[in-house]
């Protein structure tokens, strides 16, 4: 057997994955997710539960992560999941690198 491939990181759940996960859809609707989808998402998210026979609803404004990644996405696109592939990329010059800017 070979070694293990793709992702082995254990996803992080800042919330209670056993919870009602909803999500708020463009369609002006909540919607019920999975959690992988839920921490993902980049708009509304509530969790929904019973106590007592009596339905609770929280307001979730935890950490939006990339989708299956551990990576908190700092600037979401709204209205949807947000995956690594969208993250704004940015280039980071070595020190060593600095002198080829000024050579002719």
């Amino acid at each position: 057997m070979g070694e293990k491939r793709g992702s082995t990181a254990k996803i992080i759940y800042d919330f209670p994955t056993e919870k009602d996960c909803q999500v708020w859809l463009s369609s002006e609707r909540w919607h019920r997710t999975t959690p992988k989808d839920f921490r993902s998402w980049g708009a509304a998210r509530r969790i929904v539960y019973h106590v007592n026979g009596k339905q609770v609803i929280d307001e979730y404004n935890g950490p939006i992560y990339y989708w299956n990644t551990n990576i908190v996405c700092k600037e979401p696109i709204d209205g949807g999941v947000q995956f690594i592939s969208s993250m704004p990329r940015q280039s980071i010059r070595r020190a060593t690198e600095n002198k080829l800017l000024y050579e002719n």
